[in-house]
């Protein structure tokens, strides 16, 4: 079955990816591509961080006792971000914290203290924390998130430049700060999902417009072409492509196409194909779902 229309079509491959014998996917929150094309899944079950090849074959796995397999710790993990030096960036909302990573797992800098949610009132770092992207500039932003609803810009050392964001629906408002992404122009776009729309800013956090008809944005990529992908986790699953412009370019669904159950998290890599986390409940979309451009 061909998923999508135009120029941008899709087809699911059946069998992706390969666990190891006896894993099973639970929970996979979020997904992201290193530089050499490898797949990084981020799940809340056993094995925390799972890599694989574009076939789908396993390469590695880690984060193990740290993202809420140990009885104390109580986690919730939730996005990945990958840099150009495959630096992983790894959120935990019940944490409160922001880890990078480097692609073997070794924890380079933490943001946050583990375990204590920032004042809310004053939008200290982090109240359940979900999201990291890297502006071309360098510099970073986290959304900050169910708790703060807020968007935090850090220099490219790290160091703390700006917040902006307040709860609410009106212009740099939001209700959650699900995820985010910046463009190759350094426009800032979240995932304000309870208001069911993108905000975009710019890089010193003034609104420059919203894209609204969405139903729950769950998670936003930009390809190196400024294509931009959402996946929605509202009306049974979507995944969107839209021109840097919001002209929707393509759309499939769960509940048209029946191929998606529970999508929380999406990535793209370089050849085009899609590959979507879901974070379903039971026996519902939980796993790693690759569409190859076709």
């Amino acid at each position: 079955m061909t998923l999508g229309y135009g120029d941008y079509r899709y087809e699911l491959v059946e069998g992706w990816p390969k666990l190891p014998e006896g894993w099973v996917f639970s929970l996979v929150s979020d997904a992201a591509i290193d530089s050499k094309g490898r797949i990084y899944a981020f799940t809340r079950g056993k094995h925390p961080v799972i890599v694989f090849d574009r076939e789908g074959n396993f390469i590695t796995s880690w984060g193990y006792g740290e993202f809420g397999i140990s009885p104390h710790l109580i986690s919730q993990s939730h996005g990945i971000f990958i840099g150009k030096d495959d630096s992983v960036y790894l959120t935990d909302a019940y944490q409160h914290v922001v880890r990078k990573y480097s692609p073997l797992g070794e924890m380079e800098r933490e943001w946050g203290t583990p375990g204590v949610p920032g004042v809310t009132y004053y939008r200290r770092e982090f109240n359940m924390p979900t999201g990291v992207a890297i502006a071309p500039d360098g510099c970073l932003y986290i959304s900050d998130g169910y708790g703060n609803r807020c968007i935090h810009k850090y220099s490219p050392e790290g160091e703390h430049l700006l917040t902006w964001g307040d709860p609410g629906s009106g212009k740099g408002e939001f209700a959650v700060v699900h995820n985010i992404g910046c463009d190759k122009e350094g426009r800032v776009l979240v995932c304000d999902r309870e208001n069911n729309r993108v905000q975009i800013f710019d890089p010193d956090g003034k609104h420059m417009e919203t894209w609204e008809e969405l139903l729950a944005p769950g998670d936003v990529w930009i390809t190196d072409d400024n294509t931009i992908y959402v996946v929605e986790q509202g009306g049974g699953g979507r995944v969107n492509v839209f021109s840097p412009q919001g002209e929707l370019l393509s759309r499939f669904s769960g509940s048209v196409d029946g191929v998606l159950e529970a999508p929380h998290g999406i990535c793209v890599d370089d050849e085009g194909s899609i590959y979507v986390a879901e974070i379903g409940g039971g026996e519902r979309g939980q796993r790693l779902q690759k569409f190859v451009r076709v």
